[in-house]
């Protein structure tokens, strides 16, 4: 793969992504024009789901995955079928799951001002569960099948159809709060049937019920990867557990409003590495062993220099990020971007090594080393930093645990045997 479709086909997956989180921060500002509680009560939802958005992204990302093998074996057809019927089982599942502890979540955390939003709003949200899940998982397919200009050309017209769907059920048709996930509701289920339009020019003519062994297969690499997109989201409110703590140094609440900061501020700056590696994940399985390292080379030529200078800038603009965007300042805010600044190159290896990783189908392995390094390894340096009061310590949290793991999974990596495992479509098959 030469370096132009390679980065296309990156940046389709990215914008793609992008575009689902302009679409939420719509919702937001309209459900906010409804006064009161209403956006507070949205927010607070869109945390509650966050086991419904993992597995969304998990199974789409397995799917992927599984699809790339089967093209190798000319069973495309059969893995989008069979891969389309299990992640919209997966989205029934967690909207029954939803439907009965969203409310208990709502009313914790609200009391009694969670009324008005419990009932039709909730009814909607999980109704449009298995949409959510079978539209994830198609577009990743189709970026998965190199026509990733399709799926992001759907996704950018989703921006104005929600806006306008919004109008029409929270407003013209009076369903206010509710009419907001009544509109998404409709939006996934649209968007569902045109994708699987655009997937039937690659053969695929009806969701199938797969084998066992395959169905097997395909949720236990969703199992694992779910968790790896929950540990981290975990791990960070966690740290900030561990930063809102009464410690007799720094208790002054500076250091745990910067840190709150810089966490969100590292969430933009990772983003490409994240997509990066997913891309990696569900383009390289459709090739040889062979072609991997071309088709490695152009992200590495390309995506090494970014890095580096992303480094450089925010090593020399970190104080003017902090008080310019994030009215932050002092060393708890400079020391946690200096020091992200300087993960990035080891980011960047993982990043590759991830999708290296993923492609092989190895998602328990994938998961267990993240794990390891995020709940075992930073909280030691953080915790040891705030006794001390000293964010140098503290936030090598964001370098050396990351390093291991790079390291751990290159070493998983050099010592496996060559040919990539991966998910069998065929009824005698397993994970090889």
């Amino acid at each position: 793969m030469s370096g132009a479709p390679l980065w296309r086909g990156y940046w389709h997956l990215f914008a793609s992504t992008s575009a689902a989180a302009f679409i939420m921060q719509i919702d937001l500002a309209m459900v906010a024009r409804l006064g009161g509680r209403a956006s507070g009560a949205y927010a607070i939802l869109m945390r509650v789901t966050l086991l419904d958005v993992a597995v969304t992204i998990a199974s789409a990302a397995v799917a992927a995955i599984a699809l790339g093998h089967a093209q190798k074996n000319g069973e495309t057809a059969e893995a989008i079928e069979k891969t389309c019927a299990l992640s919209t089982a997966l989205g029934g599942v967690t909207a029954i799951f939803g439907f009965f502890v969203y409310p208990i979540f709502l009313d914790a955390l609200m009391g009694d001002a969670a009324a008005p939003f419990i009932g039709a709003p909730i009814v909607w949200l999980v109704a449009g569960a298995p949409f959510r899940a079978l539209a994830s998982t198609q577009g990743f397919l189709l970026h998965a099948l190199g026509r990733g200009g399709s799926a992001l050309a759907w996704k950018l017209a989703e921006i104005p159809m929600k806006a306008a769907a919004n109008v029409l059920f929270m407003e013209s048709l009076g369903f206010d709060f509710a009419g907001c996930f009544l509109a998404g509701c409709v939006i996934a289920a649209a968007s569902s049937l045109w994708l699987w339009s655009r997937l039937q020019a690659h053969g695929a003519r009806r969701m199938r019920l797969p084998e066992i062994d395959f169905a097997r297969s395909f949720l236990c690499g969703t199992f694992w990867e779910a968790l790896r997109v929950l540990s981290p989201q975990a791990a960070m409110l966690f740290s900030l557990t561990l930063f809102s703590l009464p410690w007799q140094n720094g208790g002054d609440g500076q250091r745990l409003d910067s840190f709150a900061a810089a966490q969100t501020f590292m969430l933009f700056v990772l983003g490409p590495l994240i997509t990066l590696a997913r891309y990696l994940a569900i383009r390289l399985p459709s090739k040889s062993h062979e072609e991997w390292a071309t088709t490695l080379a152009p992200a590495i030529r390309v995506g090494a220099p970014i890095a580096l200078t992303a480094t450089i800038f925010l090593l020399f603009g970190r104080d003017w990020i902090g008080t310019t965007l994030y009215r932050q300042h002092g060393a708890w805010w400079s020391v946690f971007v200096a020091c992200l600044a300087l993960s990035l190159p080891v980011r960047f290896v993982g990043g590759i090594i991830r999708g290296l990783t993923l492609a092989r189908s190895r998602f328990a392995e994938l998961t267990s080393v993240d794990v390891l390094a995020q709940w075992f390894i930073a909280p030691l340096f953080i915790l040891f930093g705030l006794s001390v009061n000293r964010p140098d310590i503290a936030y090598q949290s964001l370098i050396w645990p990351e390093a291991l793991a790079v390291f751990l999974l290159w070493r998983s990596l050099r010592s496996a045997p060559e040919e990539p495992v991966r998910l069998s479509l065929s009824s005698k098959g397993h994970v090889q």
